[in-house]
């Protein structure tokens, strides 16, 4: 079982911490290596335990969503709480963005998760094409590692983290989100349709965090960008298979 992630940018951020703590303490402290490496050690996993803590909070703020109410909001609460209602699932906490644009997200943490979606998407996709939006959110928060992806959306937004970093390594998991969603609706042609809307719709988030790309349903800074996501065409045909 691995226990530490090598490749995560939560450790690479520590090391980095390590690195720039131990650095001054070591000319502080004459004839001394290992009580300067044990302090920058110390002082900095408590920096990034801290860090880790406030990091889902962080990355749902820096999308610019707000609460969507089941007022504002009845035809979206309606579709979601009938797929968690059939499938025994927890609802997440729902958000939106204002914009005309189409794409959604999901966000994690230990104990609770959170979709967020577009208002373009709320208010163009038919009813098939939003439940097929909402089971692939629901694929993401059932997915266990979605509080760590929200995590490492937090430290790839620092500078030196993300050149050695990036979110590559889930670009598969987004076929499997596909598959999975696709199952939990029972009714793959409305995934597929979901997907076509929001390409359709043009899924670009105006001041979204490139280090959150891997958290949305298509990547938010463009739909030619494939590092985290593959082709919407090789989403919709792979799904023909199911």
């Amino acid at each position: 079982m691995k226990i530490i992630d090598t490749r995560s940018p939560v450790f690479h951020t520590y090391l980095f911490l390590s690195l720039l703590v131990w650095v001054p303490i070591f000319f502080l402290v004459e004839n001394s290596f290992v009580l300067p490496l044990a302090l920058a050690l110390i002082s900095s996993l408590l920096m990034v335990f801290i860090m880790i803590r406030i990091a889902p909070g962080a990355v749902l703020r820096s999308l610019g969503s707000i609460p969507a109410s089941e007022k504002q909001f009845p035809r979206l609460h309606n579709a979601l709480n009938g797929i968690c209602v059939n499938h025994g699932l927890d609802k997440p906490d729902v958000y939106v963005i204002d914009s005309p644009n189409g794409n959604a997200a999901a966000v994690a943490d230990k104990r609770s998760q959170a979709i967020v979606l577009t208002t373009g998407a709320i208010d163009s996709l038919d009813l098939v094409e939003i439940e097929g939006l909402l089971a692939q959110l629901i694929a993401k928060c059932l997915d266990s590692r979605l509080s760590k992806k929200t995590v490492e959306a937090f430290f790839l937004r620092l500078p030196l983290i993300a050149i050695f970093t990036g979110s590559k390594k889930y670009r598969n998991d987004v076929r499997l989100e596909d598959a999975k969603g696709a199952e939990l609706t029972r009714y793959p042609p409305g995934v597929q349709r979901s997907l076509l809307a929001l390409k359709g719709l043009g899924a670009e988030i105006d001041g979204v965090p490139k280090s959150t790309s891997h958290l949305w349903l298509m990547n938010p800074k463009g739909l030619d960008a494939e590092e985290t996501h593959p082709s919407t065409e090789e989403r919709v045909s792979a799904m023909e298979e199911l």
